[in-house]
């Protein structure tokens, strides 16, 4: 039986509570009649409940029965004599025991979601309070379903509403509820209250009695449904990001379209699918999911474009990937099902269009080739390997741990450049390109990106290079190549000729100047030197290609030179006047230009010898023409001084004077002194060709000699002279650097041959001379 301690002091002190028993400072209730009806039954309204208990007890009406309590009281009395135990103790031991744990204020809140739900769950009943606010009921709200957009998403593209409630969440109620929602739970959490004490009284009843103890049976609440969510909290999930969660919903609203279209279930008339609403609604939705999808990929590839430069980026990148996979499981899902059509939305593809994406960053990401000037091409290569390398190496830190092993992440990111390179490279050949640029781009291709774009990043992650295919097409290539052997042969023709008739025409303009040089040879290797260069650098194939186009230019370069300097040879060789020194130092700067152009035709003709024969020997031909023409001249300018030299050796003054010797040797140092000016080896010629005319004339004035030696003393002094004579001279040319030391024993032979007495030997020794030096 109820028992109320320390009671407030207004009850203990009241005289009206005539129905109240005190004892010991103790309240304690007396029986009431509990025969009529629960005031919290849904079956009548407040009002009657009142009218038929005759007012609440509250409100200080006289119950018209005792005290339910009283009953109560003498049960538990009862009890416990028969228990044999202390009554009091024990009725308050059990009835607290029994009621631990059922206070209705601890499970206010599960009892109170299992009202609403299985208020809405139920088409009958009693009505609800929230119909006297003019609100819909719940199973109106059922048969209304999924909001629509209304067209919200075409006028109001970006204007969502401020935030969602937390309730938005998968298990969560996404409407907001109005001021009759807030009604209805207060009005429901009363009803909760009066329920748990009923139920609490009624177990106190039960424990009194003599039968079998029961226990409660726990009520499982009934789980509620999750509400599906507008077109418009769906954007806004795709705004905030919240992507996988958004696709979920996507492709529950792209379900119903689907059931919505396909063939009705019992109980529903075709004519109402067939209605012009009906077709309306459907062609909406579908028309939302469409749009919903558009703003999905829009962020989705938004994610995948930041990522790539964004260490933090992980987390959005993430739910990318889910997305990912859950549209490839829906479009197998969607392959597999019966009703599979084609020319749908499905399948999507979205990992299809995910590489689409990146190859559109890679683009977006690299420099574009629209302001390459002609001339610069390398400076924008330069550009474009290091950006490649970089943001593949990006990649790889932030991008690829991020993405399923079966994604091969970093070799689609790889492909992707690969073709945006492609893509600049091939805009760049279909315009027309100077010769530098020509060399910078094969280069790029052979060499610079194998070697320090992808040779660099697959340092740290290998790559397939048989999916990243050419940069260019080999046609494209080939062009560029030819392109390359036909600006060769262009600076051959027409350039290289154009400078020849320029420095002929300085040759007789600067006739009075002693120069010693001319820049032809340095500006015709120089032009050739660069494309062979270039090529070589590129490659072995092509460098061999451009020197064989390079030598057959040469050479014929090198015929129309030998011809310009005969030529100019045979117009000044009895008219030069006064210019002598002019004309001596332009045929020694003629010759000059020989050696150079000699080294070059080697170098050439080493690329590939067998090809390169025939053009090599004209190269040489008309090189050694040069040489030897300009030797003959210088020779012949000097022996135009010391030829009347010669004609008065070994003659009776001979043997007593030596001007004549003196004057020869002279001559022959003072000339020399601008013959040193003659590069090797036309220097070398000149010099050998001199000592070797030299003492051809030298004998022939011995033999021409009128002196007849009529003693042996006489003889004994022509050989001696002679001895002197030809130490001097081969003192002489060895300080020249003559390479002809075998004509300096041609003298002191002669003077042995002088001293002999007998004829036999004397012919002897002469046959041996003339064996020896035939010339002589």
């Amino acid at each position: 039986m109820p028992i109320l301690k320390n009671l407030p002091a207004r009850l203990k002190g009241s005289k009206s509570s005539t129905e109240l028993e005190i004892t010991h400072g103790k309240l304690i209730l007396r029986k009431m009649s509990l025969d009529q009806t629960n005031p919290f039954d849904e079956n009548g309204s407040d009002e009657e409940w009142a009218r038929n208990n005759g007012g609440l007890l509250l409100d200080g009406g006289v119950p018209r029965d005792r005290n339910p309590f009283d009953d109560e009281e003498d049960e538990n009395e009862a009890n416990e004599g028969r228990r044999g135990g202390s009554g009091k103790s024990g009725s308050i031991k059990g009835t607290l025991e029994r009621i631990r744990g059922v206070s209705p204020l601890k499970t206010l809140g599960k009892l109170g979601k299992g009202l609403r739900m299985s208020s809405r769950g139920k088409g009958g009943g009693t009505p609800s309070p929230q119909g006297s606010i003019g609100t819909p009921s719940p199973m109106e709200k059922k048969k209304k379903g999924r909001r629509s957009s209304e067209g919200s998403l075409l006028r109001m593209a970006g204007k969502c509403r401020e935030s969602l409630r937390k309730e938005s969440l998968p298990n969560g109620d996404l409407c907001s509820e109005s001021d009759a929602d807030s009604t209805s739970r207060r009005l429901s959490f009363l009803k909760i209250v009066g329920r748990g004490k009923q139920k609490r009284e009624s177990m106190v009843e039960r424990s009194a009695s003599p039968g079998p103890e029961e226990e409660p049976v726990e009520e499982v609440p009934e789980i509620k449904p999750r509400e599906p969510l507008s077109v418009l909290e769906i954007l806004q999930l795709v705004t905030k990001r919240d992507l996988f969660l958004a696709d979920t919903h996507i492709l529950e609203l792209e379900q119903e379209c689907k059931e919505a279209s396909s063939t009705p279930a019992g109980g529903t008339a075709i004519e109402d699918l067939t209605s012009p609403s009906s077709k309306d609604s459907s062609r909406r939705k579908a028309k939302d999911v469409e749009l919903l999808y558009e703003a999905l990929q829009k962020e989705l590839w938004d994610v995948v474009r930041e990522s790539l430069r964004s260490p933090s980026a992980g987390p959005n990148l993430g739910l990318v990937v889910l997305v990912l996979q859950q549209e490839e499981q829906a479009d197998r899902d969607w392959a597999m099902s019966e009703g599979a059509a084609q020319g749908g939305p499905r399948p999507r593809e979205l990992k299809k269009r995910w590489k689409e994406a990146v190859a559109e960053a890679a683009d977006a990401n690299l420099p574009q080739n629209a302001d390459v000037e002609p001339g610069v091409l390398a400076a924008y290569l330069d550009k474009l390997r290091i950006r490649m390398v970089e943001d593949l190496g990006a990649a790889r830190r932030n991008v690829v741990s991020v993405y399923p092993e079966e994604y091969d992440a970093f070799q689609v990111y790889t492909h992707s450049y690969h073709l945006a390179v492609t893509r600049r490279l091939q805009a760049i050949t279909d315009g027309e390109m100077q010769i530098t640029d020509i060399y910078s781009l094969l280069d790029w291709l052979y060499n610079i990106y194998s070697r320090d774009v992808l040779g660099t990043v697959s340092i740290t992650s290998p790559i397939n290079y048989s999916q990243l295919g050419p940069l260019l097409p080999e046609e494209t290539v080939d062009k560029l190549e030819l392109d390359c052997l036909n600006s060769v042969r262009g600076n051959v023709t027409n350039k290289l000729s154009q400078v020849l008739d320029e420095e002929e025409k300085r040759w007789l303009e600067t006739l009075h100047v002693e120069d010693y040089s001319i820049p032809l040879a340095r500006t015709v290797i120089q032009r050739l030197q660069e494309d062979l260069e270039r090529s070589a650098a590129v490659n072995q194939n092509l460098g061999s290609r451009v020197a064989q186009c390079s030598l057959n230019g040469l050479a014929d370069f090198l015929y129309c030179f030998q011809r310009k300097v005969e030529m100019f040879h045979e117009g000044l060789v009895s008219e030069f006047g006064e210019n002598e020194d002019g004309y001596v130092a332009k045929t020694i700067a003629l010759a000059n230009c020989c050696p150079p152009f000699r080294s070059f035709v080697a170098r050439c003709a080493q690329c590939d010898p067998a090809i390169s024969e025939d053009s090599s020997r004209r190269a040489c031909t008309a090189l050694d023409r040069i040489v030897n023409l300009s030797v003959r001249v210088l020779n012949d300018r000097l022996f135009e001084h010391i030829r009347p030299f010669f004609d008065k050796l070994v003659k009776r003054k001979w043997l007593s004077s030596t001007e004549a010797f003196e004057q020869i040797v002279a001559h022959i140092k003072e000339h020399f002194k601008k013959f040193r000016r003659l590069d090797s080896p036309p220097y070398q010629v000149l010099v050998g060709e001199i000592h070797r005319r030299v003492l051809t004339e030298y004998v022939r004035a011995i033999m021409r000699g009128r002196i007849i030696c009529t003693s042996l003393k006489m003889r004994k002094k022509m050989a001696s002279r002679l001895r002197d004579e030809g130490k001097h001279l081969k003192t002489l040319f060895k300080d020249l650097e003559s390479s002809a030391s075998w004509l300096d024993s041609a003298i002191p032979h002669i003077s042995e041959i002088i001293l002999l007495e007998d004829t036999p030997s004397i012919q002897i020794e002469v046959g041996v001379l003339v064996r020896e030096f035939p010339d002589v």
